[in-house]
């Protein structure tokens, strides 16, 4: 009976002995699985990672294409903006010297002015027939210069009114 005893317990310790280790196999074989399924997940991720990634990178390389051109634009503005801020400040200058120009015009009018109306009334009177006689002699000399005859008689006309004119202020 101790052999058989012997035997039993050898029989169950090895059927422990199985059992374990098919426990310890399938138990390693859902670790495994386990594992494989993790590195697939893994390189799914990391796969659509890379092209999220890719996704961003050209995305915002469109938007620097795009914000490098709104710049060159704001530096051919400014350079224009330059431009015309010169051309401004050019034609400032010329009106400013226009203006100093009829300033001074305009003052020596009204000094010319104020000195013939300081002369006696005779006076004024003799400059005027003067300018008038001068008038007069111009007006003849344009008569010969036109070539239509119609031209030519309101001229004289206008010389004959112009010589009574001159007549008339001459006799005050």
């Amino acid at each position: 009976m101790g052999v058989e005893v012997n035997k039993i317990k050898q029989f169950i310790s090895k059927k422990k002995e199985d059992t374990a280790s098919k426990e310890q196999n399938d138990l390693t074989k859902e670790v495994s699985s386990t594992s494989q399924d993790r590195s697939k997940v893994a390189l799914i991720i990391s796969i659509l990672t890379v092209v999220l990634v890719c996704i961003l990178f050209f995305g915002l390389n469109q938007n620097l294409k795009g914000l490098s051109q709104e710049v060159s634009k704001l530096n051919s503005l400014s350079s224009k903006v330059a431009t015309l801020d010169s051309q401004l400040q050019q034609l400032s200058d010329q009106t400013a010297k226009q203006v100093s120009t009829i300033n001074t015009q305009l003052s020596s009018l009204s000094d010319k002015v104020a000195e013939l109306e300081k002369l006696p009334q005779k006076t004024k009177n003799m400059i005027i027939a003067n300018m008038l006689q001068q008038m007069a002699a111009k007006t003849k000399y344009l008569s010969t210069q036109v070539q239509d005859q119609e031209q030519a008689t309101k001229l004289i006309q206008i010389q004959e009114m112009l010589n009574q004119l001159q007549v008339e202020i001459s006799g005050q």
